[in-house]
């Protein structure tokens, strides 16, 4: 399947789609799609290695270029991990970075912040519980991890979406 999970509008009139694809290799890979304002592909780019790689969340960056945010198994400590992907205005790699541990760790919602850097939300699954937690945490305009914080209880909690609030804290 090729499933879209995020649009973002474009400066010049179009948009721009992230999410997975099957199609242009075996395994999910991510997938950035750049279409023009009547529709058209103007190109795409995937993302991704031997195993499942998939895009929850895109912004248009304040530089032109795209930030995605997801999950991938190809990368990082094991099992699914956080994925933070930049690229330039034609969806080009600039940097990547993973964060987790070596349980199930999702991303879902992405925001670029006024410093350049990101905040990231979505799930985190400790080893010693084996549930999920809420996990949002803060990067550089590298993806430096700069802090995080998980809230949860005794089940699966995550976070869907994440947006900054007027007094520069977080609601998800």
């Amino acid at each position: 399947p090729d499933v879209a999970r995020s649009l973002v509008e474009t400066s010049d009139g179009g948009f721009a789609l992230a999410g997975f694809t099957r199609s242009v290799a075996g395994d999910m890979d991510c997938w950035l799609v750049k279409i023009d304002a009547s529709g058209n592909m103007e190109w795409n780019q995937t993302y991704g290695g031997p195993e499942n790689d998939y895009a929850n969340s895109l912004v248009a960056t304040s530089d032109g270029g795209y930030a995605i945010a997801g999950w991938t198994y190809s990368f990082g400590a094991g099992g699914y991990d956080f994925w933070l992907v930049e690229t330039d205005e034609f969806g080009n790699v600039e940097w990547n970075q993973t964060y987790g541990g070596t349980n199930l760790d999702d991303a879902y919602s992405l925001v670029e912040l006024s410093d350049g850097g990101y905040a990231i939300a979505g799930s985190f699954e400790p080893l010693e519980t084996g549930y999920s937690d809420l996990w949002l945490f803060k990067t550089d305009a590298y993806g430096n991890m700069e802090w995080n914080k998980t809230y949860g209880g005794t089940n699966h909690d995550f976070a869907i979406s994440l947006v900054v609030t007027p007094d520069g804290g977080y609601a998800m």
